[in-house]
């Protein structure tokens, strides 16, 4: 899981732009390592933590090969590539964890590639497991959700990286991040979701 601010003097419609017209299809086009990938936009007005337009998923079998240049990548100039665009539109700091993914309600089917996910997506950063386990009962108990995913933090990828527990997603008919934000020691965020793999 990333979560990555734009840089300074972009827009978030230009943020977007470049992320889903360019990054997004260079990302699949040149990272060997990556199973799934999916892009969610942070873009309402409200605040995410330390400024964060966009929190990214990617399956891996492994968080090593797909931080290593060698092995996510066919050649070293593949690599500088993908990190030249990553540096032009990404800012400073970016966070990232290693989650072990377990579905709470639904199917766990995936949605389509493409565009925008029908439906409205809420993830929410939970700081210890009492808020973890109350975001996923409270969200599991609600007849307007169709699923729930927990993402339990396994590492801290990137140092310095805020404090979180896990990060729950939240699949509904409905806008639900206010009530589950209620829940202490979470904060939701609505995100528009979009499954590139």
């Amino acid at each position: 899981m990333f979560l990555f601010p734009r840089k300074a003097g972009l827009t978030r419609e230009e943020f977007f732009d470049h992320y889903l017209q360019v990054h997004a299809p260079l990302g699949l086009e040149l990272t060997r390592t990556m199973r799934r990938y999916t892009v969610n936009l942070h873009d309402l007005d409200d605040a995410a933590p330390e400024g964060v337009d966009a929190f990214t998923e990617t399956w891996t079998d492994s968080v090593a090969s797909f931080m290593s240049v060698d092995e996510s990548f066919a050649t070293p100039e593949d690599a500088q590539r993908l990190m030249n665009d990553h540096n032009s539109f990404i800012g400073d700091p970016y966070f990232a964890y290693a989650v072990e993914e377990r579905t709470a309600k639904g199917s766990g089917e995936r949605r389509p590639s493409g565009a925008r996910s029908d439906g409205t997506k809420t993830i929410v950063m939970a700081t210890d497991d009492a808020a973890r386990d109350a975001v996923v009962q409270a969200a599991v108990a609600r007849g307007d959700v169709t699923d729930v995913v927990e993402n339990r933090v396994a590492q801290v990828v990137m140092p310095g990286s805020p404090d979180a527990a896990a990060f729950v997603l939240v699949w509904s008919h409905d806008d639900v991040a206010d009530v589950l934000s209620a829940v202490d020691g979470a904060t939701a965020y609505a995100v528009s979701e979009y499954v590139q793999k």
